[in-house]
């Protein structure tokens, strides 16, 4: 908080936007505000329910079902809103007209879906399986954090200097989908190597991937869309992480299960149904009041049921560098021009392509 209190502070006497202002009403009344509530009432009723399937409720509950299903109609009904009647769209459609365009959203969703596992997870092993505290896990998270950080500040450095932004896209890429596949030798013990090298290459691999692909997705819009396709790459990022959380979790529990024999053998049935439940608080407080026979038998079986859970985050890892290989190469220029925005420059845009397009219609008729 303090540093986004110093950050609003710096842009609000700092900034400088050449731009004419436009009026409160005329503003208020050109949002979107159809599309905005199909898109937020959509987005929560699908993430509700794979938020509650399995947990509060089951997969097959009708309140489950519903959700899922009319979160994808609603969100079918953002599209069409968008395509066919919004004046000013808050997601215009031409962004998705490039295959470029489309790889780079593609991307921020895969390495959104990536990234939030080693926040999530990691967590989890530390605690669970080594026994760490809440707050000892977040110091083991720092071979991950630091280089994360400065290879995303670096990665802005190197694109304003060369203009390049498929480098660091594909460096990226592939440091996170070795990083993710070396975590599945995480061992049921404390193994600093491990813990600390494996998270330094995942770290560099996450790092790059949070600023290159929006400048690629910059380089094939047009300045009017700056803000629509920021607001749209980082909406794709959030979808990520949230639809991540639900599906690596329901694989780890799954994978609990395939062993709930070998946790029956040494544990009562009630201790085995918590540790099962998924909740990292309480399960580390159980493993750590368990004799140490019975500790080694549930650390191995959270280890192994992790190992396929990284499995499949090296397989979305491997998708997201797959699909960079889509994005189209350009050098930026280190020309600034300036691009007027507002109400007004937005309906003359509108009133050109209207033009343009009853021109096309004319030429296409014989």
């Amino acid at each position: 908080m303090p540093i986004d209190g110093l950050a609003f502070i710096l842009l609000t006497l700092f900034l400088d936007i050449h731009n004419p202002k436009t009026p409160l009403v005329a503003g208020m009344r050109a949002i979107d505000w159809i599309g905005t509530v199909l898109v937020v009432g959509g987005t929560c009723m699908f993430l509700l329910g794979l938020d509650f399937g399995g947990t509060t409720y089951s997969w097959d509950s009708a309140a489950v079902i519903c959700l899922i299903i009319f979160g994808i109609l609603t969100l079918a009904a953002f599209v069409i809103y968008e395509w066919k009647a919004a004046q000013y769209p808050l997601m215009p459609l031409r962004l998705f007209k490039s295959r470029s365009n489309v790889a780079a959203l593609t991307i921020a969703f895969l390495h959104g879906f990536v990234f939030i596992s080693d926040t999530y997870f990691l967590p989890q092993y530390f605690q669970v399986v080594l026994g760490a505290s809440p707050i000892l896990s977040g110091v083991y998270l720092l071979p991950y954090i630091v280089p994360l950080c400065f290879l995303s500040a670096g990665t802005g450095v190197f694109i304003k200097t060369t203009g390049l932004y498929l480098p660091p896209i594909y460096f990226g890429m592939v440091l996170l989908t070795i990083g993710h596949g070396l975590y599945i030798d995480f061992q049921p013990y404390i193994s600093w190597p491990r813990i600390i090298i494996f998270q330094i290459i995942a770290g560099c691999g996450a790092g790059p991937n949070f600023q290159a692909p929006l400048i690629a997705l910059h380089s094939g819009i047009e300045p009017r869309d700056v803000a629509t396709g920021t607001a749209t790459f980082n909406f794709a990022r959030n979808i990520g992480t949230a639809i991540s959380v639900v599906v690596a979790g329901s694989i780890f529990s799954n994978q609990i299960s395939t062993h709930r024999s070998e946790l029956s053998a040494v544990l009562p049935p009630a201790l085995v149904d918590e540790l099962s439940g998924g909740a990292v608080g309480g399960a580390r407080n159980i493993v750590n009041a368990l004799p140490a026979a019975q500790q080694s038998v549930v650390r191995d079986v959270y280890t192994e049921s992790l190992k396929t859970m990284w499995i499949f985050y090296v397989c979305i890892a491997f998708l997201g560098l797959v699909t960079s290989f889509l994005l189209k190469k350009k050098v930026l220029s280190k020309t600034h021009n300036e691009h007027k925005t507002g109400l007004a420059t937005e309906q003359k845009q509108k009133q050109m392509d209207l033009e343009a397009r009853k021109k096309e219609n004319k030429e296409a008729v014989p």
